[in-house]
C-alpha cells in the first residue's frame, strides 16, 4: 500500500489515527497547494507514472510475484475509453507478463467502483477458497496543471477545493467462512444527471436487505462535488437504517483523492477496523466513479468458531 511518498502500510491503514500525511506540495510556479504526490516518478504521461508506481509492488520481477502466481489478478484502473484501455493493457502486459498467467485475470476500468465489480467477480469464481490478487493504481499528478489553471486546488489563497493524490495497492483477497462477510452487493451505471436517483435506488435496496436493523458504519465518497451532492440528496433514503451512533467515514479527507484506488483502500480500511475490534455491526460502502459506474456493498464480521 503506497499513497504519494508514504509506503508504510500500517501507517496508511490506520489513518486518521496514525500520523497525518503531509498535504503540502509546491507547484512549478512556487505556489503551495494541498496534494499528496511522490517524488522521482515519471512526469511525461499518466501511463508512464503509473508504471513507475506499479514497479514499487512485489510484481517488478517474476520471482517476487511467485507467491501470487496461482491467483487471477484483478486490475482496478481509472475509467478509460476503448482505445486507451487497449493501450494500457498492452503496456502493462509488456511490463509484467507473468501477472497474466492465470486465465481469469481481468481489468476493471471503472474508477473506484471497479473494486466492487472485481469483488463480484471473485464471488462468482466457482472454486473452494477462491482468491484473487487485487491491484489498484491511479494518479492525478498529470491533472495538477489543469486543476491549478481552473482554481480547483486548496491553497494559501483558497481553503476549499481538490486535494489530488496518487496511490497503488496490492492485496490478496480470498473467500472464507469467517472474518469479513459480504452481506450483499449492488451495482449500477448511470449518467451524471441520474446519479442522485441511482444512489437513492441503491440506498433503497440496502434498506431492504433482511437481517440488517441498523447500519453501524457508512463509507461514502468525498472526493468530488457531484458525488457528494448526489449522496447527500439521497441520504434520507437511509433514515430507517441509521441512528445517532452510525459512523460516517470519507477516507479522502485523510488520504487525498486517490481516484480509482479508493474502493480497495476503503475495503481494507474497513477490514482493518473490524479485525482490530474497533467496530462491530453492519457496514455500508458506496463507491461512485466520476463516469458511469456506481456500486454499494454491505459487510459484517463473523468471528472464528
Amino acid at each position: 500500500m503506497i499513497v504519494g511518498p508514504y509506503e508504510d502500510p500500517q501507517h496508511l491503514i490506520n489513518l486518521p489515527f496514525s500520523q497525518a500525511l503531509d498535504f503540502d506540495s509546491q507547484l512549478s510556479d512556487g505556489q503551495h497547494v494541498a496534494s499528496v504526490m511522490a517524488k522521482g516518478l515519471a512526469t511525461e504521461s499518466v501511463l508512464a507514472r503509473l508504471s513507475d508506481m506499479l514497479c514499487k509492488l512485489p510484481i517488478s520481477n517474476e520471482t517476487l510475484f511467485q507467491p501470487y502466481c496461482h491467483q487471477p489478478v484483478f486490475w482496478i484502473l481509472p475509467h478509460l475509453d476503448k482505445q486507451q484501455l487497449v493501450e494500457w493493457v498492452a503496456h502493462i502486459h509488456s511490463l509484467f507478463p507473468y501477472c497474466f498467467a492465470h486465465p481469469q485475470s481481468r481489468f476493471f476500468s471503472m474508477g473506484s467502483a471497479g473494486f466492487l465489480s472485481a469483488l463480484s467477480a471473485l464471488k462468482a469464481i466457482d472454486a473452494d477458497n477462491a482468491s484473487a490478487t487485487f491491484i489498484a493504481v491511479d494518479s492525478l499528478f498529470i491533472d495538477m496543471a489543469h486543476f491549478s489553471q481552473n482554481n480547483e486546488l486548496i491553497s494559501q489563497q483558497q481553503d476549499c477545493g481538490r486535494c489530488p493524490a496518487e496511490a497503488v495497492i496490492m492485496a490478496s483477497i480470498n473467500l472464507a467462512t469467517d472474518g469479513l462477510q459480504l452481506v450483499d452487493l449492488f451495482q449500477e451505471s448511470c449518467s451524471t444527471v441520474q446519479q442522485t436517483q441511482t444512489i437513492k435506488t441503491l440506498f433503497d435496496r440496502a434498506c431492504q436487505v433482511e437481517g440488517v436493523e441498523v447500519l453501524a458504519q457508512l463509507y461514502l465518497p468525498g472526493n468530488h462535488t457531484t458525488a457528494i451532492e448526489s449522496w447527500l440528496n439521497a441520504y434520507e433514503q437511509l433514515a430507517g437504517k441509521i441512528d445517532q451512533d452510525t459512523q460516517l467515514t470519507q477516507s479522502n479527507y485523510f488520504t487525498g483523492d486517490i481516484g480509482s484506488v479508493a474502493g480497495l483502500y476503503n475495503f481494507l480500511h474497513l477490514y482493518n477496523r473490524y479485525h482490530q475490534q474497533q467496530i462491530t455491526g453492519t457496514s455500508l460502502q458506496l463507491e461512485v466513479s466520476q463516469q458511469l459506474h456506481l456500486g454499494l456493498a454491505m459487510y459484517s464480521w463473523i468471528e472464528k468458531a
